[in-house]
C-alpha cells in the first residue's frame, strides 16, 4: 500500500543530493566521499521502501544522484561544480513533485511535456553512466572493459525500458525482449567507439547519440502506428550528416 510522503521527505529529497555534492567538493577525501555516497543512497532506499514509491520516481532518484556524483568527480572546472549543485536542486524539485504522471488513461495535454522532461532526464543519466564507464577505462586501463561495457549496456537498456514505459502500457515480456536486444547492440557499439582515439566525454556523446535514436525508433515501433518511414527519412539523414560532421570535428577539440 502506498503512503503519502510527508512534507519533510519531499524537502529532504530535494536537498540531500546538493548537500552530498557540497561535501564531495569541499572535503575531497575517500572517507567523506564514501560517507556522503552511503547516506545518499541509503536515504533513497529508505523512502522507496517505506513509502512504496512509483518505479519512475525510484529510478530517477537513484540514477540522477549517481549521474551528478560521476560528473562532480570527473569534471574539474569549479564553475561547473556549482552549476551541478544548483541543477540538482531544480531537478530533484521536479522529481519530487512531478515524476508520477498516470499512464492508465489517454495522455493529458499537461502530461506530455512532463514525460519529455523525464525522458531527457533518463538520457542525461545514461550519458553520465557511459562517460563514467569510458573514464574508468581510460584511467584504469587494466580494468576489464568487458565488465564496463556489460554494466553500461544493462544500464542503458534499463534507461530505455523506463522511457518506453512512460509512453504506453504494453506487455512486460515485450519490453524485456527489446531491452535484451538493446543491451546487446549497445555492448557491441561501445567496443567500436572504444577503438576511436577520443576522450570519455566525446565517446559518451557518440554512444548516447546512437542510443537515443535507437530507443526512439523502438518506441515508434511499439506504438500502434509503428514506424512511418517516410516521415523519418529526413530525420535520419540529418542525424547521419551531423554525426559524421561531429565525428570529424572532435579530432580538433
Amino acid at each position: 500500500m502506498k503512503k503519502n510522503k510527508p512534507l519533510w521527505v519531499a524537502i529532504l529529497s530535494i536537498f540531500i543530493l546538493p548537500v552530498a555534492l557540497i561535501v564531495i567538493k569541499f572535503f575531497p577525501n575517500a572517507l567523506a566521499f564514501l560517507i556522503a555516497l552511503s547516506l545518499l543512497f541509503a536515504y533513497f532506499a529508505f523512502i522507496s521502501f517505506v513509502y512504496n514509491l512509483d518505479k519512475t520516481e525510484v529510478a530517477l532518484n537513484f540514477m540522477t544522484a549517481w549521474s551528478f556524483v560521476v560528473l562532480m568527480v570527473l569534471v574539474e572546472n569549479k564553475l561547473f561544480h556549482y552549476i551541478f549543485i544548483v541543477s540538482a536542486v531544480l531537478i530533484y524539485f521536479f522529481i519530487a513533485y512531478w515524476s508520477r504522471p498516470q499512464i492508465s488513461h489517454d495522455l493529458h495535454v499537461k502530461e506530455k511535456p512532463l514525460r519529455r522532461m523525464m525522458m531527457m532526464l533518463y538520457v542525461f543519466n545514461v550519458y553520465a553512466f557511459l562517460i563514467g564507464a569510458y573514464a574508468i577505462n581510460i584511467y584504469f586501463p587494466n580494468f576489464s572493459f568487458v565488465i564496463l561495457s556489460c554494466m553500461a549496456a544493462l544500464y542503458s537498456a534499463f534507461g530505455a525500458y523506463m522511457i518506453w514505459s512512460l509512453y504506453f502500457k504494453t506487455e512486460l515480456k515485450k519490453l524485456v525482449v527489446w531491452s535484451i536486444i538493446f543491451a546487446t547492440v549497445i555492448f557491441e557499439l561501445m567496443w567500436v567507439i572504444n577503438l576511436l582515439p577520443f576522450g570519455y566525454l566525446a565517446s559518451g556523446l557518440l554512444t548516447i547519440w546512437i542510443w537515443y535514436i535507437l530507443q526512439l525508433f523502438v518506441r515508434f515501433h511499439l506504438n500502434r502506428e509503428d514506424i512511418v518511414w517516410k516521415k523519418q527519412i529526413s530525420f535520419l539523414l540529418v542525424n547521419f550528416i551531423l554525426y559524421i560532421l561531429v565525428l570529424f570535428l572532435i579530432r580538433w577539440i
